[in-house]
């Protein structure tokens, strides 16, 4: 008799061990999110560039989804490297396209603009690894900058070789 409550129990255990995995999904700006290196130039009003673009200074970005998981926003973060900015963006997943009109900065009080944000899949090559990665370009102003300047970003996606990191 005990070994047929043996060769049950052991069935029973079998029986809770087939147990279907759940399937683990992404975000709804999964394509978008990320860490990110970019480059600056800094543009007066009419045009004239006041700063190229340099190959020797990067800054940290963060792009990632909100806590709804909303498909029409992300967090645009630059994570206190340059002017200290942290906004929702509104988002285009399907063209990749993301701006913001007058974003309240959750750093500090003030707000930013971003315009002609877009990311690029496979579009960029990291400078050390030569690793394929997508690539990001956009416009930001800040209303609490006197001099009313625009600062355009390009860069690229984070590849995780230490070599692309800055």
């Amino acid at each position: 008799m005990k070994k047929y409550i043996y060769i049950f129990a052991l069935f029973i255990i079998s029986l809770s061990a087939c147990k279907k995995d759940e399937v683990i999904g992404g975000t709804a700006v999964q394509d978008m999110s990320g860490e990110w290196w970019v480059q600056l130039e800094v543009v007066d009003q009419e045009g004239e560039v006041l700063q190229p673009y340099s190959d020797d200074t990067y800054y940290s970005l963060s792009t990632y989804n909100t806590a709804d998981n909303s498909n029409t926003q992300m967090w645009f973060d630059d994570n206190e490297s340059f002017w200290q900015v942290k906004g929702k963006v509104n988002v285009n997943v399907a063209d990749k396209t993301f701006s913001g009109d007058n974003v309240a900065n959750q750093y500090y009080e003030s707000n930013f603009s971003v315009t002609n944000g877009k990311i690029l899949k496979d579009a960029a090559i990291g400078p050390v690894s030569k690793a394929v990665t997508d690539s990001i370009s956009f416009t930001v102003t800040y209303d609490d900058d006197d001099d009313h300047l625009i600062y355009h970003f390009k860069g690229y996606h984070r590849t995780k070789f230490p070599g692309d990191d800055h």
